[in-house]
């Protein structure tokens, strides 16, 4: 009885945790622990279709594999009996299945050994950032970048801030502001109207073509542009001249 109401007070004390959070719109708490247990699965499926075997060397693995075996087997049970002469029971073969497989261990524990310390050294010496949001980037959620920096550039083309400078003010702003806009081109853009507007969109040309990019002003609230339609809207000539990339 004890034990059962233990789990039910686990599980009340993990349900009002759960509610406690959402309610303080703290959802990444939860994103973050449902990733850590079942992130690995979309990792799998994304990755599995893309393995290719090599059903030679995996023979040969077998092969190597089954000689090493019988082999042990056969040195270990010669060397018990000279050096156990007194001992009518033989070498047991799990004793020998049982290093062959510590030795499989130990091998396989050294490769990921090394293949961390391969991929610690590329992340520390890459220029990608380690972490990104999995729901900034989407086809039918626009990058918080997007509308970041349409909207701090449409607040610096209001205070009087030529529109042609607009991407070196952002560039020379706070830490944040520099971060989105290294990573963002900031187009002023003109409406039909004449209206003071903004195309904003990845500088990763794979990024770009992911999620497309931004139109911002120019007598527009805020509209999410595709990838494919970006070249058309660069070349129309409703983009300020001489600042297209």
């Amino acid at each position: 009885m004890k034990k059962v109401m233990k789990v039910i007070g686990w599980v009340l004390g993990a349900l009002f945790g759960m509610s406690f959070f959402i309610c303080m719109g703290q959802e990444w708490v939860l994103q973050a622990a449902w990733t850590l247990v079942v992130g690995w699965c979309g990792f799998l499926l994304g990755v599995l279709p893309q393995v290719t075997f090599r059903w030679g060397a995996i023979a040969e693995t077998v092969l190597v594999g089954a000689v090493l075996g019988v082999g042990t087997h056969l040195f270990l049970r010669r060397l018990w009996r000279q050096l156990r002469p007194e001992d009518v029971r033989p070498w047991p073969v799990r004793w020998s299945v049982s290093l062959v497989a510590l030795l499989v261990l130990l091998f396989c524990a050294t490769m990921a050994t090394v293949g961390i310390g391969h991929h610690v050294g590329w992340l520390a010496s890459g220029e990608a950032p380690l972490a990104e949001s999995s729901w900034r980037y989407s086809l039918t959620h626009l990058e918080w970048d997007n509308e970041g920096l349409c909207r701090k550039a449409e607040e610096l083309s209001r205070s009087g801030v030529p529109d042609a400078r607009i991407a070196q003010v952002l560039l020379r702003g706070d830490l944040v502001t520099r971060s989105e806009a290294e990573r963002m081109h900031v187009v002023p853009w003109r409406g039909a109207g004449g209206e003071a507007g903004f195309l904003v969109f990845p500088r990763d040309p794979i990024k770009r073509q992911r999620v497309g990019g931004a139109r911002c002003g120019g007598g527009l609230t805020r509209e999410s542009v595709q990838a494919a339609e970006l070249p058309r809207l660069l070349s129309e000539g409703q983009v300020a001249a001489g600042t297209a990339p």
